[in-house]
């Protein structure tokens, strides 16, 4: 944990500093050993209880309210014995917007030809299709999600990139039409997380880092689609979508990976956030606790992303 502050650190000096230390890793990639486990024993520190009324208390103070929509961006391991089971914490997120409101995550598939880490940046081939079950295709963006994907009442979305999963009466309108238009974008017009920013979603990191997981920063990009000011910006990929009855090949678009690995100031955007008030966050008996406006955050992109920022070295 000091090694990631420290880097992360470094990291927010320059953009610049980051951007070339991205490409020293992704040409290192296969050099470098994976992280290990925590062990039982480190885990022993951590395994008290949370206190969750000081996590509503920092919401509410931040705009959460009844009725109202949160688009939670969760890691379940800093909060794993700590007083409440994943089930138990979703019922704390939903008391907390109420019988009225909504409660949205990130649900992205995990597919089975999923490319490896060390051939992330290596050109696709254009004949593979990655296989998208709504209904059963496996959630890698962690245990709330999908333990929330698991409720009857939940819906998750039909678009297989960046998908999400919600629960709450704006669910139908954040998930209709997705995938209508000419070419339909994650994030773009006809999106849920366009959705999420026009109906004033207050995104919540929980135990993760909200930067490193700030999916809602690609609405600028791609509602812009054709204006936005980088070029090549997109690569295509085949997906077949299963939902029941319904199933459907479709070609769509998504942002090439090398912008995101190679050209992603992520460092820089959180201390920018931060220094404009727009990401307050705190630590709560240890757990990281992030909160954002969506509409204030695309207000902020949409007033510097003239030249592709917070992407630099382009």
């Amino acid at each position: 944990m000091a090694n990631d502050t420290l880097i992360r650190k470094i990291f927010s000096l320059s953009p610049y500093i980051e951007i070339m230390l991205r490409r020293v890793y992704w040409s290192n990639i296969g050099r470098i050993p994976k992280k290990t486990k925590k062990s039982n024993k480190a885990r022993q520190v951590e395994e008290t209880k949370l206190d969750y009324a000081s996590i509503k208390r920092f919401l509410v103070d931040h705009g959460a309210r009844q009725g109202g929509l949160l688009l939670v961006h969760s890691a379940f391991g800093p909060l794993k014995g700590r007083g409440k089971t994943a089930d138990q914490v979703l019922d704390f997120l939903l008391e907390i917007v109420g019988p009225h409101g909504t409660l949205a995550m990130p649900a992205m598939p995990k597919f089975k030809n999923a490319i490896k880490t060390e051939d992330y940046l290596k050109p696709l081939d254009p004949d593979v299709i990655y296989e998208y079950d709504v209904k059963k295709s496996k959630i890698k963006t962690g245990v709330l999600p999908t333990m929330l994907h698991k409720r009857k009442e939940s819906r998750r979305s039909l678009f297989p990139i960046n998908t999400m999963v919600a629960l709450g009466p704006l669910a139908e309108e954040l998930f209709q039409g997705n995938l209508e238009g000419e070419s339909p974008l994650a994030c773009g017009v006809n999106s849920s997380w366009k959705r999420c920013v026009d109906n004033d979603a207050l995104i919540v990191g929980l135990g993760t880092d909200l930067t490193h997981s700030l999916t809602a920063i690609h609405v600028a990009e791609d509602v812009q689609d054709q204006t936005w000011p980088i070029k090549d910006w997109y690569i295509e990929k085949k997906f077949r979508i299963t939902d029941g009855d319904y199933s459907e090949l479709r070609v769509l678009r998504e942002r090439a990976p090398k912008w995101g690995a190679l050209h992603f100031a992520e460092r820089t955007l959180c201390r920018d956030l931060i220094s404009e008030r727009i990401l307050i966050s705190t630590k709560i008996d240890g757990v990281l606790v992030e909160l954002i406006k969506a509409k204030e955050l695309l207000s902020y992109l949409n007033k510097r992303n003239n030249k592709g920022y917070p992407y630099y070295g382009i």
